[in-house]
C-alpha cells in the first residue's frame, strides 16, 4: 500500500479505497471523509503517515452525508486502539525487561553473595505501576515465556506482580505494598544457596531432595537478615510455604501466627506453580482449574481474604481461558474486570453455529439479560475448537 503523509490530508477528500492506520486497522471506509479532527487525532498520537492503495475522488452528496456521519465515530476508535497498543507495549516491554532484571539481581547474588535492595526497590515500584496501569496486559505477558530452564526466575517475577495485585486490591498503603513486593522478590532468595542441580533437576524429587528444598525458608531468613533487611521481609522468607491449616512448614504456624505478606506470598506462589511449568513436569492446570482448586479442595491451607483477592483479581475465568457462551458460541478471555469476576470480555472463536467469525469479535459477557460465560471448555474442547 502507498503511504500518505498525514499533512497532505485536506479537510473533506474522500479515497476510493480503504485508509489503513496499519496493516490491519482501518482508519476509513471508502467514501467516508477526512475530517479536521480526524488529522488533530493522528498528530496528537504522532502517526507521520497513513497507508491506502486509492485515491481522493469526489462522491454524490447522498454518500457524503453518510460519510460524514460515520466518520465521527473515526476520532474516538483510533484514541482507543491506540491507546490500547501502547498498553500492550508497554506490558511487553516492562514483562521482558523484569525477567531480565530478576535474572541478573539473583546472578549477583550467586555468584557475589549480595543484593542491591535499592534496585529491587526501584523495580517493585514500576511493578506497582505497570499492574495498576496494564494490568490484564502485564497478565497476559508475565506467562509468554514457558522455558522451564528459567523457572525459579518466572516464578519469582510472576508470583511478585500477582502478590502486588493482590496487595492493592486489599488497600495495602503505598509503603507497605513495596515491602509485600519487596519481600515476595526475595522469599525464594534460599535457593540460590542450593546445588545448582537440585534447583535443575528434572526428575521428580526424591524425599531427601525435598528435604533439602525444604531448608531454603530459613536460608532466607538468615540471609534477609544479614543484608538488615526488614523483618516483615526476612519472615516473609522464613514463613510462604507456612499454611492457615498449620500444615505447612518450617515452623507448622497457623492462622494469624503467620505473617500477612506471608500469606498473600503463599497464594501468589501456589497459583504460580500450579499453572507454570517445572523442569520436571508441564504445566497442570489452566488458570481457571487453579482457582477453582484453589477455592474449593485447598481453601482451608489460606487466608480467604487473599483468596477473596485472587479472584477478584484475576477473575473467576483469567486472561486466556476458553469459555463455553450461554448462545452456544466459544471464545478466549482476553480482558477481565475486578468489579465483575464473572464478566469478562470475550474474543468470540465459534458462533452458535460453530463458525469462526470473518472479523474480530468482542463480546462483553454479562451475568442476566444478555450473553454470558457458562463454563471454562475442557482440554478436549480447546483442542477441537483449534480445529474450526
Amino acid at each position: 500500500m502507498k503511504k500518505i503523509p498525514v499533512s497532505t490530508l485536506a479537510d473533506g477528500a474522500y479515497f476510493d479505497k480503504p485508509v489503513f492506520l496499519d496493516e490491519t486497522f482501518v482508519l476509513l471506509a471508502p467514501d467516508a471523509p477526512v475530517t479536521p479532527e480526524l488529522v488533530r487525532r493522528l498528530r496528537k498520537w504522532k502517526y507521520d503517515d497513513v497507508h491506502c492503495d486509492g485515491q481522493t475522488r469526489e462522491v454524490p452528496g447522498y454518500l457524503a452525508v453518510a460519510g460524514a456521519e460515520a466518520a465521527k465515530l473515526a476520532p474516538q476508535t483510533i484514541d482507543e486502539d491506540i491507546r490500547t497498543d501502547e498498553q500492550r507495549e508497554a506490558a511487553r516491554t516492562f514483562c521482558s525487561e523484569s525477567v531480565a532484571f530478576v535474572t541478573g539481581l539473583f546472578e549477583v547474588f550467586a555468584g557475589e553473595g549480595t543484593v542491591n535492595l535499592g534496585k529491587a526497590t526501584d523495580w517493585v515500584k514500576q511493578a506497582i505501576t505497570a499492574v495498576r496501569d496494564n494490568r490484564d496486559f502485564v497478565l497476559r505477558y508475565a506467562w509468554a515465556e514457558s522455558e522451564s530452564e528459567r523457572w525459579l526466575t518466572l516464578h519469582t517475577m510472576r508470583a511478585t506482580l500477582l502478590a502486588l495485585m493482590f496487595g492493592d486490591f486489599l488497600k495495602a498503603p503505598p509503603v507497605r505494598l513495596i515491602e509485600l513486593g519487596n519481600a515476595c522478590l526475595l522469599h525464594d532468595i534460599g535457593m540460590y544457596k542450593l546445588p545448582e542441580t537440585l534447583r535443575r533437576s528434572k526428575a521428580a524429587l526424591s524425599p531427601d531432595e525435598r528435604k533439602a528444598i525444604s531448608a531454603h525458608t530459613a536460608l532466607g531468613y538468615r540471609i534477609l537478615k544479614g543484608f538488615s533487611a526488614a523483618e516483615n521481609i526476612a519472615l516473609a522468607a522464613l514463613e510462604h510455604h507456612e499454611r492457615m491449616d498449620g500444615s505447612g512448614y518450617p515452623r507448622g504456624l497457623s492462622g494469624d501466627q503467620i505473617t500477612e505478606y506471608a500469606r498473600i506470598i503463599a497464594v501468589a506462589c501456589s497459583f504460580e506453580a500450579m499453572v507454570s511449568p517445572r523442569p520436571f513436569r508441564v504445566a497442570s492446570f489452566d488458570m481457571h482449574t487453579a482457582i477453582r482448586e484453589l477455592l474449593q479442595k485447598n481453601r482451608k491451607q489460606y487466608d480467604d481474604r487473599v483468596l477473596k483477592a485472587l479472584v477478584f483479581t484475576l477473575s473467576v475465568y483469567p486472561i486466556g481461558t476458553h469459555v463455553l457462551l450461554s448462545n452456544d458460541g466459544k471464545g478466549v478471555v482476553i480482558r477481565t474486570d475486578p468489579a465483575r469476576p464473572r464478566c469478562p470480555v470475550v474474543r468470540v472463536l465459534a458462533d452458535p453455529a460453530g463458525k469462526r467469525p470473518t472479523k474480530t469479535l468482542l463480546l462483553q459477557s454479562e451475568e442476566a439479560g444478555g450473553v454470558s460465560v457458562v463454563r471454562a471448555l475442557t482440554p478436549a474442547e480447546v483442542k477441537e475448537l483449534g480445529r474450526t
